[in-house]
């Protein structure tokens, strides 16, 4: 059987020093691909898979995995690698490693990466999430001294991977994350002398960095400074002032233990404020699994102490169901049903106020498109703490 791969970027046969990898690839061992781009024999790079691809479907429709057939990422080539040729493979995992692809690439001169400032030396604030001890920094990696776990450097952003591990990589991304809502704001303002930790940023508008931010996410883009995908938080207790974080817990596979470690990261008194999917649709990012209800919510949050808890405008239902709207329409084979939905899409989206307002306070908690939860670590006493 012949493979069902097409490369469509990068074209012809050279690298910038940040180059997308991007094309479609239908599998023929029925699992979830696991690509990754290797470069001179080395992994170097994932590639998230799983985008819509309603044109490959259309020319493969027995093949049910074509409509999400896309796939994506960035491969970056350290600089002292400029002017050599490189063997570059793209792999399949999944697939037993199957090559799917292979070409030499001559490496064109990089392009200086930008930097931002910072309030925060970052090493210093960082342990081993293995044994919680100091990192010693060299020039190329990082690594801790006492257990020898390795963290490997992108661009100068350390990289705190799962076992086997590959970074992923959107440097060249274009679309940036949604702003921040207003009481994030207000946070960031009240801690601009502290530290403050967004946790999941994705990418990050330039315009509303903050000095005092740590931007961490489990894939990196341009202005990332640490890429985390271990269950550990590679932070020392108590180190921020405040946690903010929109739209991440629904992508975490044990959000309890994640909560529990927000916990042990945020100092005494300070503040958490987050929020979460409810009725959306599956969303990559590049996983999505636990949708949650404000009793939900509220039993991840536990360990805190709750200030507020509930639906902000952009999560009431009309915000939930354009997203299924949007969602459907590439999967329907039916013109007249796509004609439909789009339909009710445009007549929902003219009145989405007025159809929030009709449902009610109990019907918009009942069918919201998310809830948030802002809370704070109480200050412990000296009996609770000895206990």
């Amino acid at each position: 059987m012949s493979v069902k791969f097409n490369l469509e970027t990068p074209a012809g046969n050279s690298l910038e020093g940040i180059s997308r990898f991007s094309g479609w690839y239908i599998p023929d061992h029925g699992l979830r691909p696991q690509l990754y781009v290797a470069c001179n024999g080395k992994r170097e790079a994932a590639l998230e898979w799983g985008s819509i691809r309603p044109d490959v479907s259309s020319v493969y429709l027995a093949q049910s995995q074509s409509i999400i057939s896309g796939f994506q990422g960035d491969l970056l080539v350290d600089e002292h690698l400029e002017g050599q040729e490189l063997d570059v493979a793209v792999v399949d995992a999944a697939g037993q490693n199957q090559e799917l692809f292979r070409r030499k690439y001559a490496l064109k001169a990089s392009r200086p990466q930008t930097s931002r400032d910072r309030s925060f030396t970052l090493v210093d604030i960082l342990v081993c999430p293995g044994c919680q001890s100091p990192l010693a920094k060299h020039d190329r990696d990082w690594a801790c001294p006492r257990c020898a776990m390795p963290v490997p450097l992108r661009g100068g952003v350390p990289h705190f991977l799962h076992e086997q591990g590959i970074p992923c990589l959107h440097l060249s991304e274009q679309t940036t994350t949604h702003p921040y809502s207003s009481d994030v704001l207000e946070i960031l303002d009240r801690h601009q002398s502290g530290l403050v930790l967004d946790f999941g940023a994705g990418h990050t508008p330039k315009e509303l960095l903050r000095p005092q931010v740590v931007y961490l996410d489990a894939v990196q883009y341009q202005w990332t400074d640490l890429v985390c995908t271990r269950v550990r938080l590679p932070f020392r207790d108590h180190t921020f002032d405040a946690i903010v974080s929109q739209a991440v817990l629904e992508h975490l596979q044990d959000p309890h233990h994640t909560a529990r470690e927000l916990y042990r990261i945020l100092r005494p008194g300070g503040t958490i404020h987050l929020d979460t999917a409810f009725m959306q649709p599956l969303h990559g990012d590049p996983w999505h699994y636990f949708n949650m209800t404000q009793h939900g919510l509220r039993q991840v949050m536990a360990p805190f102490e709750e200030i507020r808890c509930g639906m902000k405008s952009y999560q009431f239902p009309s915000a939930g169901l354009l997203m299924q709207f949007e969602a459907i329409t590439p999967f329907l084979s039916s013109r007249k049903w796509r004609k439909t939905i789009e339909k009710w899409r445009q007549e929902l989206q003219a009145g989405a106020q007025e159809f929030d307002q009709a449902l009610g306070e109990f019907g918009r908690t009942t069918l919201a498109a998310g809830f948030f939860f802002e809370g704070r670590r109480p200050y412990e006493s000296v009996h609770s703490t000895r206990c």
